[in-house]
């Protein structure tokens, strides 16, 4: 049978969408393959107290302290990270990758050039690196209420946690904020958060397993 033009390029045209549909079905399969892991490591992480020092102390022989430095994407209104410099304004004026508000955790200000672009965008916590979980219960309503304010304000918003070395404090907020505002469980927050910082070694996370409880009335950390 002879194929007319019209229908030779009909023909290529349904060849190139199949192949399409089958490179994006199996990139859609590798991120969720990649996903579960993800949560299967911290089903595993928080099975025992054991287990989760565990894998904190696997976290810190691994990586240590060498993405300081890195500025960690954990959802496109969500990032983390250590203490930034002026290096942090270029993702204040990049379209692509903008960050607009900046949440403290440190009990010490900004760098000048931070405070200076940021402004009434920093919201300064004062919290010390371990053992202050009354404050950081207490704390995690007001960081709540202000991404709120900020993604209302600024659908596009992108918020920077931050403490000194983006494992403890910052993440554990992101966390809180996860179970808040994605409605995500504890396990799949701390799984979040390890995915984009595998440096990370919450220490908040019994604060964060009562808040979990207390914000979505149940609670999945059983350690």
């Amino acid at each position: 049978m002879q194929i007319t033009r019209p229908r030779a390029i009909l023909l290529a045209v349904s060849i190139l969408l199949l192949g399409t549909f089958i490179l994006t079905r199996r990139g859609a399969g590798a991120s969720s393959s990649a996903q579960d892991d993800e949560l299967a490591a911290a089903r595993a992480a928080v099975a025992s107290v054991d287990a989760y020092v565990a894998s904190c102390k696997a976290a810190k022989e691994k990586y240590g302290y060498s993405l300081d430095g890195d500025i960690s994407v954990v959802r496109p209104w969500l990032a983390i990270g250590g203490r930034p410099d002026a290096t942090l304004l270029e993702w204040r004026h990049d379209n692509k990758r903008r960050i607009t508000h900046v949440v403290n955790a440190l009990e010490r200000d900004e760098e000048p050039e931070v405070t200076e672009a940021y402004g009434d965008n920093i919201l300064k916590l004062n919290l010390k690196d371990d053992g202050d979980d009354a404050r950081f219960a207490a704390l995690v309503p007001e960081v709540v209420a202000f991404v709120r304010r900020a993604r209302a304000a600024d659908p596009n918003a992108v918020v920077y946690v931050h403490c000194k070395s983006g494992v403890n404090r910052a993440p554990s907020l992101a966390m809180a904020l996860l179970i808040s505002l994605d409605r995500a469980t504890f396990v799949e927050a701390l799984a979040a958060v390890r995915a984009a910082r595998p440096s990370c070694r919450p220490k908040y996370v019994q604060a964060v397993a009562v808040y979990e409880e207390r914000e979505l009335g149940r609670s999945t950390a059983p350690a």
